[in-house]
């Protein structure tokens, strides 16, 4: 996946959506998680409806699969046009995930 495509699946799911929910997209990714499950959480916490769930998730996992999560990070953690929290919080993840 060129940076390109990682910046095109990481807008699509949405940059703090794909960091307050690394974990269940990262569920999602090692199989711990149904594409269901992860569908109907978004939806039940009214961050998308079906469809927007539906692509968020589909997107999500690409990047996981490609081994491309930290670079998503880090792409995040640079951003000026996000909310500091979601900036730490991506700082944070990279500490945790990334070596």
């Amino acid at each position: 996946m060129t940076e390109q495509e990682l910046i095109r699946k990481l807008n699509s799911v949405g940059k703090t959506i794909f960091i307050e929910y690394f974990g269940t997209f990262q569920s999602y990714a090692n199989e711990h998680l149904t594409k269901e499950n992860c569908m109907e959480l978004l939806v039940s916490d009214k961050v998308s409806n079906e469809s927007g769930a539906a692509i968020r998730c589909s997107n999500a996992i690409l990047i996981f699969k490609a081994k491309m999560e930290c670079e998503a990070l880090r792409i995040v953690s640079k951003s000026n046009r996000l909310p500091s929290n979601i900036i730490v919080k991506a700082k944070e993840l990279i500490k945790e995930y990334c070596r």
